[in-house]
């Protein structure tokens, strides 16, 4: 790799970093000025409507927030933008009929507080019909701060300004909304507007649902990865409604963890995919290689974190211990892994069927062990159960990988005896 390649993409790194560090920042800060003047109890009812959000938020995305980045880093530029516009037409018809079930599920769990929660999982649904997966992959982190980090982010803050005067929390959240609304809309209009070919809007209904098969192997692995990651915290809502808070706290280290190393992995899928097999194989032997190793490391210091930064940023309102701590770094750390492995590897490979079974898996396995881990043993259950999932998603995994080296790939025998294409393509 010369000089020139490692610079650039140490400022890409640098560019999307920008997005996760406003991001990160933002949301940390957010934290406490909520609990301040809403309570404890009320943040962790946003909380279970950002989790049913990003539960539901699957079906909206619908596979391309998953494959989307190695898809678009895998065709030609003149043919994104119409990519980009297809799959927006979709994503609409799928949230037209995705926002309502998500707003009553959470409705029906939160009980007195259900519409907080319906709102909260309606403001954060619609960041899922927006254009951060089409610029990652199309390499542009300028615009993916400037139109997809910048409106969410000042949507929190300007919320969060509404919330201080006013003590409203419907404030806080319809702001949001307005303002992920905003970010969608500018986002889809750059991307039609800037195009050298202005793509075409097909509105057709059989035509969106049909290109939705393309995305099979996408959603499959979305879904059953946003069922054991997100269900978790809806289980404890309907369980141990006590509880909420304290998981929806040690979950949320977690999930700003991912928001941490996303940089690294947009990175990554933009820039492993290759037309040269040899070249390409060669930064996925690396990337295989490193990534238990990275992640280990980033396990350690998310359980040791998790104590000391939720007594923090709650005030002492909301303490996790270690007992909930050390299963969140396990899958914080296999997540890593599986991101890395999974939608920076295996995509380029031609693996989204493995993808998608891997994920599979981890929902057979989890799924069941989190019921059953919040009716008998607790809070701290549910967690190791998460963690048992992801360990076994991310295991799998770098077997593939390990079995398609194996196999002698580098002579062109793919894997399972298919032709070998840098992408999936719907």
């Amino acid at each position: 790799m010369g000089q020139s390649t490692v610079l650039r993409h140490i400022r890409r790194l640098g560019a999307f970093g920008a997005s996760v560090v406003i991001t990160t920042v933002v949301g940390l800060l957010a934290i406490p000025v909520v609990i301040a003047n809403a309570g404890g109890n009320t943040w962790g009812v946003i909380a279970l409507g950002q989790s049913a959000a990003l539960l539901f938020g699957v079906l909206v995305s619908f596979g391309w927030g998953t494959v989307g980045p190695a898809m678009v880093a895998g065709m030609p530029a003149a043919e994104r933008p119409q990519m980009f516009m297809d799959s927006l037409v979709s994503r609409v018809y799928l949230f037209a009929v995705t926002a309502p079930l998500a707003a009553l599920t959470v409705w029906l769990i939160a009980g007195d507080s259900g519409p907080v929660a319906a709102l909260a999982s309606l403001t954060y649904l619609v960041p899922f019909l927006g254009a951060s997966w089409f610029f990652v992959g199309d390499a542009r982190p300028g615009r993916l701060l400037v139109f997809d980090t910048l409106p969410v982010t000042l949507g929190t803050v300007l919320g969060l300004a509404g919330l201080v005067l006013t003590g409203d929390v419907f404030v806080y959240l319809a702001i949001q909304l307005a303002m992920n609304l905003l970010g969608v809309t500018v986002s889809g209009l750059l991307i039609r507007n800037r195009s050298a070919a202005v793509p075409r809007l097909d509105l057709h209904i059989g035509r969106a649902v049909r290109r939705l098969a393309g995305q099979r192997h996408g959603v499959v692995t979305a879904a059953t990865s946003s069922l054991y990651v997100n269900t978790p915290l809806l289980v404890v809502g309907a369980v141990l409604p006590g509880a909420v808070s304290l998981y929806a706290m040690a979950e949320k280290f977690f999930k700003y963890g991912l928001t941490a190393v996303g940089p690294v992995v947009q990175v990554l899928q933009g820039s492993i995919a290759d037309p040269d097999r040899a070249r390409q194989e060669a930064r996925i032997r690396i990337a295989a290689r490193w990534a238990p190793l990275a992640a280990a490391l980033c396990a350690v210091v998310m359980a040791l974190c998790i104590p000391w930064a939720s007594n923090l940023l709650s005030q002492g309102a909301i303490r996790v211990g270690f007992d909930l701590s050390m299963p969140m770094g396990v899958v914080f750390g296999a997540v890593t892994v599986s991101q890395v492995v999974g939608l920076a590897c295996l995509i380029p490979l031609g693996e989204g069927k493995a993808l998608a079974v891997s994920t599979v898996l981890g929902a057979a396995i989890g799924v069941p062990l989190i019921v059953t881990g919040a009716l008998t043993l607790g809070v701290s259950a549910v967690a190791w159960a998460v963690a048992v999932s992801e360990l076994a998603v991310a295991v799998y995994q770098l077997g593939v990988v390990r079995r398609y080296f194996r196999r002698g790939s580098g002579k062109g025998v793919a894997l399972q005896g298919r032709k070998h294409t840098p992408v999936e393509r719907p």
